[in-house]
């Protein structure tokens, strides 16, 4: 019997793409006040009356254009991935998945390990930069289904794996595999965003364009930061000028003020300052899903062509690539 449970979370995705699936699913992900932080009392009318009415038959058409024959690509890629790592873990590990917003969940697998009596579990947000809405909201819920149902299994975390050579060496031979032979005038680094409110949290972030390049910036942990910190590591490996790339937010909602610049925007500028070739790496996300192969793939590409652009190459996250199925193993032995 495993000793050792590990619950690989992300944040799910709807069943299908009717809208009626894809609608449950916001409804669920939008009235986390770690995603929307407003009072219950505002949001709850927001998201009900306005967002979801509006996003979901459009959000619904998009997962259509993406979906696999086993699923969304995130439940499929993400699922490919634990079946890998299990087998590279061994038998003294017992891996599951734990989605946020669906199913299986997180409070479902905390319960399959609490039947088995695992010694220990390990929580892995699969987030490479830490965010309130991403890793804060699962490690909340976490805690909080724990209590529910009075689990004491001793766990730990590991957290913000941004800068570790397990999640970078992939995702750069990924990247070079990619682009052989091809002419590439610039490489954009696509994070997905985030509200500025957000990154506010933390004093002293965003006080200027240049603060979340300070020796210390990351530890705060400043999602920002570990997003310049993630490109940076990423362009150096490759030998890049610091005129060669650079660094955008994609997935605005709502009218508040996100992170800037704006995917969108970078690609028109690029296009439009004769950058005609132009490679999109999204090291924010460890398994393609809508917001890579819809949002940037189809979308940015049109975006991009419609302002005179030629080719946009979108590079693959590292989904279930072996090199980072073992660095990643290794990673979680050392906990």
């Amino acid at each position: 019997m495993a000793k050792t449970g590990v619950i690989l979370f992300n944040i799910g995705t709807p069943r299908s793409y009717e809208v009626n699936d894809v609608k449950e699913y916001l409804l669920d992900f939008l009235m986390d006040k770690d995603v929307i932080n407003l009072p219950f009392i505002i949001r709850w009318p927001l998201v009900h009356g306005i967002i979801v009415p509006r996003r979901a038959p459009f959000s619904a058409e998009n997962y259509r254009k993406v979906w696999m024959s086993e699923g969304s690509p995130l439940w499929v890629y993400s699922k490919h991935f634990a079946e890998k790592l299990q087998t590279e873990m061994g038998a003294d590990y017992s891996i599951k998945l734990g989605m946020r917003y669906s199913e299986p969940s997180i409070e479902t697998s905390l319960k399959e390990f609490a039947a088995k009596k695992v010694d220990s579990i390990i929580l892995v947000p699969m987030f490479p930069q830490y965010a309130d809405a991403t890793t804060g909201s699962m490690l909340k819920e976490f805690e909080r289904v724990r209590k529910k149902h009075g689990i004491q299994i001793p766990t730990k975390t590991l957290r913000d794996f941004y800068q570790d050579d397990s999640f970078i060496q992939p995702s750069v031979e990924i990247l070079e595999e990619s682009l052989e032979s091809k002419k590439i005038d610039h490489y954009l680094f696509s994070f997905h965003g985030l509200p500025e409110s957000h990154i506010r949290r933390n004093e002293g972030c965003l006080r200027s364009e240049d603060c979340c390049f300070e020796k210390s910036a990351c530890e705060k942990p400043c999602y920002r930061a570990q997003c310049f910190a993630t490109a940076t590591k990423i362009a150096e490996s490759l030998n890049l000028q610091s005129s060669h790339w650079s660094v955008s937010f994609q997935s605005r909602l709502g009218r508040a003020e996100w992170l800037k610049p704006s995917t969108e925007h970078s690609l028109e500028v690029l296009a439009k300052t004769d950058k005609k070739n132009v490679a999109v790496i999204c090291p924010s996300f460890v398994a393609d899903c809508i917001e890579t192969l819809e949002e940037i793939a189809m979308g940015g590409a049109e975006t991009f062509k419609h302002a005179g652009g030629d080719n946009l190459y979108v590079i693959p996250c590292v989904n279930e690539d072996d090199r980072w199925v073992k660095g990643f193993a290794s990673k979680l032995k050392e906990i």
